[in-house]
């Protein structure tokens, strides 16, 4: 490797760098944030994403985690759909463990929190993109979906 091609390596971290800690401030004064991204933009690939507040009122800018390109899209419309699951198993599981370990007294709460509650809720976001509208997904808790819409 010559010493240019170090140079340009060298600038190439910096630049990441940099734009991490952008990153990284934009996010804890809460003008961007991570979120699960599921699908339904066809420019993005499934996984973290980083959701920006946009540059215009109710617009959002995207950007992947392995990449600067960032999409502006214009939105019209969010909803939350909650859901969640037990896990049958797991209750059963820990109300035998509770009730073996305190003599039945502990089956009840043995099986609570066996039975622990997964979130699987989503934000459904509405957007217009020229003249293409769509829905994009997002898995998130009751926390990150106001913190979604609040970044509009």
């Amino acid at each position: 490797m010559g010493m240019l091609d170090k140079f340009k390596e060298q600038l190439n971290f910096k630049e990441a760098y940099s734009n991490f800690k952008n990153e990284q401030k934009a996010i804890s004064k809460g003008l961007a944030g991570r979120f699960d991204y599921l699908g339904g933009f066809n420019k993005l690939i499934a996984g973290e994403i980083i959701v920006w507040r946009g540059e215009t009122d109710y617009s959002l800018i995207l950007q992947h985690n392995t990449g600067n390109k960032k999409y502006e899209i214009k939105i019209t419309g969010i909803e939350w759909d909650e859901k969640g699951q037990r896990s049958a198993g797991k209750a059963a599981a820990g109300a035998i463990i509770g009730g073996v370990l305190t003599g039945g007294l502990g089956a009840g709460a043995g099986a609570a929190i066996g039975g622990k509650k997964t979130d699987n809720s989503l934000a459904v976001i509405k957007y217009r993109d020229g003249d293409f509208e769509g829905e994009i997904y997002f898995r998130t808790d009751n926390k990150q979906y106001q913190h979604l819409t609040r970044l509009l």
